[in-house]
């Protein structure tokens, strides 16, 4: 498995720049990495507190997102570039990938 670089911006503005393996999904490298508490639900994508919010450019090279996560992305009121870390399991196409955890509500 090849080495990628994420930047995350945490909840309190701090930009990290974290080294992960291609295959690892997202939301457990930003919970025990960053030591944030997201996916309350145990990412069965029914909680929404995973959202992270990436550049656009970035949003344009992952896979899209499933008609499930649409449709809590919706209930959220999240806007363009927003995703469910539970659903993202990171691959060689999302080196450099740029993301803001968002604020808790």
């Amino acid at each position: 498995m090849s080495e990628l670089v994420l930047k995350v911006t945490d909840r309190e503005g701090a930009l990290r720049e974290l080294r992960v393996r291609s295959g690892e999904p997202l939301m457990p490298v930003l919970r025990d990495r960053i030591d944030v508490t997201i996916g309350t639900c145990g990412g069965e994508l029914s909680c929404g507190t995973c959202l992270v919010l990436l550049e656009l450019a970035d949003a344009a090279r992952i896979a899209a997102p499933s008609e499930d996560e649409l449709e809590m992305l919706d209930a959220l009121g999240a806007g363009p570039g927003a995703r469910l870390a539970c659903q993202l399991k990171l691959s060689d196409s999302e080196d450099g990938l740029v993301l803001t955890i968002a604020p808790e509500e």
